[in-house]
Protein backbone atom coordinates (compact mmCIF):
# COMPACT_ATOMS: atom_id res chain seq x y z
CA UNK A 1 0.00 0.00 0.00
CA UNK A 2 1.41 3.41 -0.99
CA UNK A 3 2.08 6.04 1.63
CA UNK A 4 -0.96 8.36 2.17
CA UNK A 5 -0.52 11.85 0.78
CA UNK A 6 -0.70 13.50 4.19
CA UNK A 7 2.52 11.69 5.08
CA UNK A 8 4.09 11.99 1.63
CA UNK A 9 3.40 15.73 1.45
CA UNK A 10 4.50 16.63 4.98
CA UNK A 11 6.27 19.98 5.27
CA UNK A 12 6.55 20.00 9.07
CA UNK A 13 6.23 17.45 11.87
CA UNK A 14 7.03 18.09 15.53
CA UNK A 15 6.75 16.45 18.93
CA UNK A 16 3.98 18.06 20.94
CA UNK A 17 2.21 17.67 24.28
CA UNK A 18 3.93 16.86 27.54
CA UNK A 19 7.21 15.81 25.92
CA UNK A 20 7.47 19.15 24.12
CA UNK A 21 6.68 20.96 27.39
CA UNK A 22 9.35 19.03 29.29
CA UNK A 23 6.66 17.58 31.57
CA UNK A 24 6.52 13.97 30.40
CA UNK A 25 6.30 11.10 32.87
CA UNK A 26 7.14 7.43 32.35
CA UNK A 27 3.52 6.87 31.31
CA UNK A 28 3.43 9.72 28.76
CA UNK A 29 2.83 8.93 25.11
CA UNK A 30 4.77 10.63 22.34
CA UNK A 31 2.32 12.89 20.52
CA UNK A 32 3.13 14.51 17.20
CA UNK A 33 1.56 17.22 15.11
CA UNK A 34 2.23 17.93 11.45
CA UNK A 35 1.41 20.14 8.47
CA UNK A 36 1.02 18.99 4.88
CA UNK A 37 0.14 20.54 1.54
CA UNK A 38 -2.57 18.39 -0.07
CA UNK A 39 -2.42 17.40 -3.76
CA UNK A 40 -3.85 19.68 -6.41
CA UNK A 41 -7.35 18.18 -6.46
CA UNK A 42 -7.82 19.23 -2.83
CA UNK A 43 -6.64 22.77 -3.56
CA UNK A 44 -8.18 23.38 -7.01
CA UNK A 45 -10.99 20.86 -7.35
CA UNK A 46 -14.03 19.71 -5.41
CA UNK A 47 -12.25 17.37 -2.98
CA UNK A 48 -11.59 18.63 0.54
CA UNK A 49 -9.02 17.70 3.15
CA UNK A 50 -8.49 19.53 6.45
CA UNK A 51 -6.76 17.06 8.76
CA UNK A 52 -5.95 13.45 9.52
CA UNK A 53 -5.91 11.91 12.99
CA UNK A 54 -4.40 8.56 13.88
CA UNK A 55 -6.69 6.08 15.62
CA UNK A 56 -5.41 7.02 19.07
CA UNK A 57 -5.34 10.74 18.16
CA UNK A 58 -1.67 10.90 19.12
CA UNK A 59 -0.64 11.90 15.59
CA UNK A 60 -2.49 14.74 13.82
CA UNK A 61 -1.65 16.25 10.45
CA UNK A 62 -3.32 19.46 9.26
CA UNK A 63 -3.66 20.81 5.76
CA UNK A 64 -1.61 24.01 5.56
CA UNK A 65 -4.66 26.23 5.01
CA UNK A 66 -6.50 24.91 8.08
CA UNK A 67 -3.33 25.05 10.16
CA UNK A 68 -2.87 28.72 9.29
CA UNK A 69 -6.53 29.54 9.96
CA UNK A 70 -6.19 28.04 13.43
CA UNK A 71 -2.91 29.86 14.01
CA UNK A 72 -4.57 33.16 13.11
CA UNK A 73 -7.24 32.39 15.70
CA UNK A 74 -4.52 31.97 18.33
CA UNK A 75 -5.14 28.26 18.93
CA UNK A 76 -2.56 27.28 21.61
CA UNK A 77 -1.87 23.82 20.19
CA UNK A 78 -1.13 25.28 16.77
CA UNK A 79 0.97 28.14 18.10
CA UNK A 80 3.04 25.65 20.10
CA UNK A 81 3.71 23.69 16.91
CA UNK A 82 5.40 26.76 15.45
CA UNK A 83 7.43 27.73 18.52
CA UNK A 84 8.60 24.40 19.91
CA UNK A 85 12.17 23.43 20.72
CA UNK A 86 14.28 22.84 17.59
CA UNK A 87 15.18 19.42 18.98
CA UNK A 88 11.50 18.45 18.79
CA UNK A 89 11.30 19.01 15.02
CA UNK A 90 11.06 15.55 13.46
CA UNK A 91 10.74 16.66 9.84
CA UNK A 92 10.89 19.98 8.01
CA UNK A 93 11.38 20.77 4.32
CA UNK A 94 11.91 24.09 2.57
CA UNK A 95 8.18 24.92 2.80
CA UNK A 96 8.09 24.08 6.48
CA UNK A 97 11.18 26.23 7.05
CA UNK A 98 9.39 29.19 5.47
CA UNK A 99 6.36 28.55 7.66
CA UNK A 100 8.52 28.48 10.79
CA UNK A 101 10.38 31.57 9.62
CA UNK A 102 7.09 33.48 9.37
CA UNK A 103 5.69 32.33 12.71
CA UNK A 104 5.63 35.78 14.27
CA UNK A 105 2.95 36.73 11.74
CA UNK A 106 0.54 34.83 13.98
CA UNK A 107 1.42 36.47 17.28
CA UNK A 108 -1.08 38.98 18.59
CA UNK A 109 -2.93 39.78 21.78
CA UNK A 110 -5.48 37.24 20.62
CA UNK A 111 -2.94 34.46 21.27
CA UNK A 112 -2.57 35.40 24.94
CA UNK A 113 -6.34 35.58 25.33
CA UNK A 114 -6.80 32.16 23.74
CA UNK A 115 -4.26 30.56 26.08
CA UNK A 116 -6.25 32.01 28.98
CA UNK A 117 -9.47 30.77 27.37
CA UNK A 118 -8.12 27.24 27.18
CA UNK A 119 -7.08 27.55 30.83
CA UNK A 120 -10.64 28.54 31.74
CA UNK A 121 -11.92 25.44 29.96
CA UNK A 122 -9.52 23.27 31.98
CA UNK A 123 -10.66 25.04 35.16
CA UNK A 124 -14.30 24.38 34.31
CA UNK A 125 -13.69 20.66 33.86
CA UNK A 126 -11.67 20.46 37.05
CA UNK A 127 -14.33 22.29 39.08
CA UNK A 128 -17.11 20.13 37.63
CA UNK A 129 -15.26 16.93 38.47
CA UNK A 130 -14.48 18.23 41.96
CA UNK A 131 -18.20 18.87 42.54
CA UNK A 132 -19.02 15.39 41.34
CA UNK A 133 -16.43 13.94 43.72
CA UNK A 134 -17.55 15.92 46.75
CA UNK A 135 -21.29 15.98 46.06
CA UNK A 136 -22.24 13.37 43.43
CA UNK A 137 -25.76 13.41 41.98
CA UNK A 138 -27.92 11.11 44.09
CA UNK A 139 -29.96 9.62 41.31
CA UNK A 140 -31.40 10.20 37.89
CA UNK A 141 -33.86 13.11 37.96
CA UNK A 142 -37.50 12.38 37.20
CA UNK A 143 -40.04 14.62 35.46
CA UNK A 144 -42.24 14.51 38.59
CA UNK A 145 -39.51 16.26 40.58
CA UNK A 146 -39.96 19.23 38.25
CA UNK A 147 -43.72 19.37 38.55
CA UNK A 148 -44.64 17.23 35.54
CA UNK A 149 -47.75 15.09 35.56
CA UNK A 150 -48.28 11.78 33.78
CA UNK A 151 -51.14 12.42 31.38
CA UNK A 152 -52.05 9.34 29.38
CA UNK A 153 -48.52 7.96 29.57
CA UNK A 154 -46.92 11.27 28.55
CA UNK A 155 -45.22 13.71 30.91
CA UNK A 156 -46.71 17.19 30.82
CA UNK A 157 -44.76 20.02 32.47
CA UNK A 158 -46.40 23.03 34.08
CA UNK A 159 -44.37 25.42 31.90
CA UNK A 160 -41.40 25.61 29.54
CA UNK A 161 -38.98 26.65 32.27
CA UNK A 162 -39.76 23.50 34.28
CA UNK A 163 -39.19 21.30 31.26
CA UNK A 164 -35.90 23.05 30.45
CA UNK A 165 -34.76 22.60 34.06
CA UNK A 166 -35.54 18.89 33.89
CA UNK A 167 -33.70 18.47 30.58
CA UNK A 168 -30.67 20.29 31.99
CA UNK A 169 -30.65 18.17 35.14
CA UNK A 170 -30.96 14.98 33.10
CA UNK A 171 -28.11 16.06 30.83
CA UNK A 172 -25.94 16.87 33.86
CA UNK A 173 -26.65 13.46 35.36
CA UNK A 174 -25.89 11.70 32.07
CA UNK A 175 -22.56 13.54 31.86
CA UNK A 176 -21.77 12.45 35.41
CA UNK A 177 -22.54 8.80 34.64
CA UNK A 178 -20.43 8.92 31.47
CA UNK A 179 -17.55 10.48 33.40
CA UNK A 180 -17.75 7.84 36.12
CA UNK A 181 -17.85 5.04 33.56
CA UNK A 182 -15.12 6.29 31.23
CA UNK A 183 -12.75 8.25 33.48
CA UNK A 184 -9.07 7.55 33.05
CA UNK A 185 -7.74 5.33 35.89
CA UNK A 186 -4.70 7.57 36.32
CA UNK A 187 -6.92 10.65 36.65
CA UNK A 188 -9.20 8.82 39.08
CA UNK A 189 -6.18 7.98 41.25
CA UNK A 190 -5.07 11.64 41.27
CA UNK A 191 -8.57 12.76 42.23
CA UNK A 192 -8.78 10.17 45.01
CA UNK A 193 -5.38 11.20 46.36
CA UNK A 194 -5.69 15.01 46.14
CA UNK A 195 -9.42 15.69 45.92
CA UNK A 196 -9.11 17.16 42.43
CA UNK A 197 -7.51 16.37 39.08
CA UNK A 198 -3.97 17.69 39.50
CA UNK A 199 -3.14 16.91 35.86
CA UNK A 200 -5.89 19.31 34.80
CA UNK A 201 -4.39 21.78 37.27
CA UNK A 202 -0.94 21.41 35.74
CA UNK A 203 -2.32 22.07 32.26
CA UNK A 204 -4.29 25.14 33.24
CA UNK A 205 -1.37 26.67 35.18
CA UNK A 206 0.92 26.09 32.20
CA UNK A 207 -1.57 27.72 29.87
CA UNK A 208 -1.94 30.73 32.16
CA UNK A 209 1.83 31.16 32.45
CA UNK A 210 2.32 30.85 28.70
CA UNK A 211 -0.50 33.29 27.97
CA UNK A 212 1.02 35.84 30.36
CA UNK A 213 4.44 35.46 28.71
CA UNK A 214 2.95 35.94 25.25
CA UNK A 215 1.15 39.12 26.30
CA UNK A 216 3.91 40.64 28.40
CA UNK A 217 7.01 39.61 26.45
CA UNK A 218 5.78 38.53 23.02
CA UNK A 219 7.41 35.09 23.42
CA UNK A 220 6.09 31.53 23.33
CA UNK A 221 8.06 29.23 25.64
CA UNK A 222 6.89 25.73 24.82
CA UNK A 223 9.69 23.94 26.70
CA UNK A 224 8.80 25.13 30.18
CA UNK A 225 11.44 26.86 32.33
CA UNK A 226 9.02 26.42 35.27
CA UNK A 227 8.71 22.67 34.70
CA UNK A 228 9.61 21.76 38.28
CA UNK A 229 6.92 24.07 39.68
CA UNK A 230 4.37 22.59 37.27
CA UNK A 231 5.38 19.06 38.27
CA UNK A 232 4.83 20.09 41.87
CA UNK A 233 1.28 21.12 41.01
CA UNK A 234 0.69 17.73 39.45
CA UNK A 235 2.04 16.12 42.64
CA UNK A 236 -0.61 18.04 44.60
CA UNK A 237 1.56 20.65 46.34
CA UNK A 238 -1.39 23.07 46.32
CA UNK A 239 -4.67 22.44 48.07
CA UNK A 240 -7.78 22.85 45.96
CA UNK A 241 -8.69 26.25 47.41
CA UNK A 242 -5.09 27.46 47.03
CA UNK A 243 -5.11 26.48 43.39
CA UNK A 244 -8.42 28.24 42.72
CA UNK A 245 -7.11 31.42 44.33
CA UNK A 246 -3.95 31.31 42.20
CA UNK A 247 -5.93 30.77 39.00
CA UNK A 248 -8.51 33.45 39.73
CA UNK A 249 -5.78 35.94 40.58
CA UNK A 250 -4.09 35.26 37.25
CA UNK A 251 -7.35 35.62 35.33
CA UNK A 252 -8.03 38.95 37.04
CA UNK A 253 -4.72 40.23 35.67
CA UNK A 254 -5.59 39.25 32.09
CA UNK A 255 -7.39 42.48 30.98
CA UNK A 256 -4.49 44.62 32.18
CA UNK A 257 -1.96 42.43 30.40
CA UNK A 258 -3.95 42.63 27.19
CA UNK A 259 -4.21 46.40 27.42
CA UNK A 260 -0.45 47.02 27.71
CA UNK A 261 0.80 44.13 25.56
CA UNK A 262 3.45 45.07 22.96
CA UNK A 263 1.75 42.74 20.48
CA UNK A 264 -0.72 43.96 17.85
CA UNK A 265 -4.40 43.47 18.57
CA UNK A 266 -4.83 41.16 15.58
CA UNK A 267 -2.44 38.95 13.58
CA UNK A 268 -1.31 39.87 10.06
CA UNK A 269 -3.98 37.98 8.15
CA UNK A 270 -3.09 39.34 4.71
CA UNK A 271 0.57 38.35 5.04
CA UNK A 272 -0.44 34.91 6.33
CA UNK A 273 -2.77 34.36 3.38
CA UNK A 274 -0.08 35.46 0.93
CA UNK A 275 2.29 32.96 2.53
CA UNK A 276 -0.21 30.11 2.14
CA UNK A 277 -0.82 30.96 -1.52
CA UNK A 278 2.89 31.18 -2.29
CA UNK A 279 3.75 27.95 -0.46
CA UNK A 280 0.98 26.01 -2.18
CA UNK A 281 1.77 27.40 -5.62
CA UNK A 282 5.45 26.57 -5.19
CA UNK A 283 4.62 23.09 -3.94
CA UNK A 284 2.40 22.40 -6.94
CA UNK A 285 5.10 23.60 -9.33
CA UNK A 286 7.62 21.24 -7.72
CA UNK A 287 5.31 18.22 -7.46
CA UNK A 288 3.16 18.79 -10.50
CA UNK A 289 -0.56 19.57 -10.49
CA UNK A 290 -1.40 16.07 -11.68
CA UNK A 291 -0.34 14.44 -8.43
CA UNK A 292 -3.23 12.74 -6.63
Amino acid sequence: MSEPFWERNLILKVVCGSRAHGLATEQSDTDTRGVCIPPARFLLGLSRFEQHESEGRDHVIFALAKFVRLALQGNPNIIETLFGDPGDVLHVDEHGQRLLGARRLFLSRRVGERFAGYARAQLGRMERHHRWLSDPPEGQPTPAEFGAADVGGRWTFPDTDAEKAYRAALKHHDHYRTWRRDRNPERAALEARHGYDTKHAQHLCRLLRMGAEVLEEGVVRVRRPDAEWLRGIRRGMLGYDELLELVRRELELLPGRVAVSPLPEEPDTEAAEALVIDLQENFLRLRGVSEV
